[in-house]
């Protein structure tokens, strides 16, 4: 079964955010729609949601860094955990188009952010590579 693409027209913001806002940070998700993901690591919040939605919020989170303008591009198929190198010869085919990515996963998906101003470049370098894994998986067959 071919793996689809989910694109959504949102532009994303990728806010790194002082750890000592951690609460406010979870506070602020209720009032959150669409899309959002929260990392919390040893150095920073690394906040990903809606620009729209960054511009809101982004007065509370004095010290915060922020990339602006990127867009999504989610393999809308669930892989299971076994699956081996799927994300590795995505990033591989955007490398070679000279493609930076922040790749995400959740429990069921992969998605990748990219620049807006690479967007289009960046998924004829997906879609060519979503073919050759699929053929690579017919062949093993």
């Amino acid at each position: 079964m071919p793996i689809q693409l989910d694109l959504p027209s949102t532009l994303f913001a990728v806010a790194s955010i002082p750890l000592n806002y951690y609460s406010e940070v979870m506070a602020m998700l209720q009032n959150i729609n669409g899309f959002v993901s929260v990392t919390r690591d040893k150095d920073e919040i690394t906040l990903i949601l809606a620009e729209n939605q960054w511009h809101e919020v982004a007065v509370n989170f004095p010290g915060s860094q922020v990339q602006l303008g990127r867009r999504m591009i989610r393999f809308d198929t669930v892989l299971d955990f076994s699956v081996v190198g799927f994300i590795a010869e995505i990033s591989r085919a955007l490398a070679d188009a000279d493609i930076s990515i922040l790749s995400l996963s959740t429990y069921r998906t992969d998605a990748v952010l990219v620049h807006e101003a690479k967007y289009e470049k960046a998924l004829v370098a997906v879609r060519h590579a979503l073919v050759t894994l699929q053929l690579t998986v017919l062949a093993q067959h």
